[in-house]
């Protein structure tokens, strides 16, 4: 009944929005997914989109998008002290942009709810800091349909065809989320651990005490202009290169966990989920040598957290680069990044096998997609080596017309190994899925009286 609800009204205030543009485009959509390794999870996702643009002047564009999105599963839980299966229902509706344009000749200011998209590299870009993610999204559809969108001030200006200067002003935090749909019991919510109570509580990559309950209270940025989070994009052309340099300063979208000074009782263990600054000053290129692509991207934090295994928060600095490349042959397209990782901590950090205080990791990406029958049927693999760690991902996606405006769409993707790494922390998440999407477009008559 919720999610039925939930859909009805989002379904009429999207419709409501769209009648006041002359055309409006979206798509709906049904998921099942399966993921076995998490106690046998099922679930059944609904979504509908929709999207206008309106441009009541050659200089001024409005862009308006939003989502309903329900869902029906049936989810392993791990609850202490005995793990167990739930029922979940839940539905949300979400505004996805809502943003005005103002276009002059030499300056452009975008305002409103949406996102900011930095980076050159394919799916994992060091420097794309803006905007959080919604883990289960990404994994599900890729990074350009996981960032959430923020409320920004984005201004532009064009000193000449081959430079720019971007700045971004970011007045309220918003945090990542593991997923947008129940997420307490997602099956890719690292924050679900033992524990008696209900709600925010949870160990997430932290570890827990092995007697008491933890008891997890979020302490985020508050809404006040010092905790307001911007930066700068500087763009060029030189040549045959375009690159940028840009600096952002901000809030780690995802908690890290510390215990509390003191437990208000002897059986309940108080965990703090804080949000500490980050400072990143980056770079990137992109250029092309006969058929090849070619892509850099460096990201320095030069002001960074980490989380340790006892329960605290660590000051350091990260840095992340990567070179990648990638080709176009007839209806192949074929791409592979190299990803370094480094980071140093001021302090020791406690980890699974003792104490470091830093670690280096290389990643090699790959992916390629294959096109039939006139772009009808698609292929896509994907994955991601971390040979330090010992762990792997990969994604296979198979996509098929059925008509110009339905499409049948088949995925897997298998997480190997067990390590330290953004990829290891979610092994045992296998999952598959079938999705069936239709495409729709809805144009208004203009009225000739106005």
């Amino acid at each position: 009944m919720l999610v039925r609800t939930g859909l009805l009204s989002a379904v009429s205030v999207l419709l409501a929005v769209s009648a006041f543009a002359q055309s409006t485009t979206g798509d709906v959509s049904v998921t099942a997914d399966y993921l076995p390794n998490r106690s046998h999870t099922a679930e059944l996702r609904t979504r509908v989109f929709a999207e206008t643009v309106i441009d009541p002047t050659p200089k001024l564009v409005f862009t308006l998008s939003g989502f309903a999105e329900g869902l029906l599963a049936r989810r392993g839980v791990d609850l202490f002290p005995v793990p167990r299966r739930a029922h979940v229902e839940d539905a949300i509706v979400r505004v996805q942009d809502a943003t005005v344009e103002f276009k002059g000749d030499r300056i452009a200011v975008l305002a409103g709810f949406g996102r900011v998209i930095w980076g050159r590299l394919d799916e994992i870009q060091p420097t794309d800091v803006v905007n959080p993610v919604d883990v289960a999204r990404f994994f599900f559809e890729g990074r350009s349909e996981a960032r959430l969108p923020v409320g920004f001030l984005r201004a532009r200006a064009f000193f000449s065809e081959k430079a720019s200067l971007e700045v971004v002003y970011v007045p309220v935090f918003r945090r990542g989320r593991f997923d947008q749909l129940g997420e307490e019991t997602s099956p890719f919510n690292l924050a679900i651990g033992s524990s008696t109570l209900p709600g925010d509580v949870a160990c997430l990559p932290i570890g827990c005490p092995t007697v008491l309950p933890v008891s997890v209270e979020r302490h985020e940025p508050p809404t006040s202009f010092g905790s307001a989070q911007g930066g700068a994009r500087f763009n060029a052309t030189t040549g045959r290169v375009d690159w940028s340099v840009s600096t952002y300063r901000g809030f780690e979208s995802f908690g890290l966990g510390r215990f509390a000074p003191l437990f208000p009782t002897a059986s309940l263990a108080v965990v703090e989920l804080v949000n500490p600054r980050f400072t990143m000053i980056g770079g990137d290129f992109e250029t092309v040598r006969g058929q090849w692509g070619i892509r850099g991207e460096v990201a320095a934090f030069v002001e960074d957290s980490f989380q340790s295994l006892r329960v605290a928060v660590v000051e350091g600095k990260s840095l992340e680069a990567g070179l990648g490349v990638d080709r176009r042959a007839g209806g192949y397209r074929l791409s592979g990044t190299v990803l370094l990782h480094r980071e140093s901590s001021d302090a020791p950090i406690q980890t699974g096998s003792g104490t470091e205080s830093g670690r280096t990791d290389v990643s090699l990406i790959l992916s390629g997609d294959r096109s039939f029958a006139r772009d009808r049927y698609q292929t896509r693999m994907f994955g991601v080596v971390n040979p330090s760690e010992g762990s792997a991902f990969l994604r296979g996606i198979s996509t098929a017309r059925l008509r110009d405006n339905v499409a049948l769409e088949a995925s897997a993707g298998w997480f190997i190994g067990d390590g330290r790494d953004a990829i290891g922390r979610f092994a045992e998440s296998d999952f598959a899925y079938v999705r069936v999407k239709y495409f729709f477009q809805a144009t208004r008559e203009s009225d000739p009286g106005r």
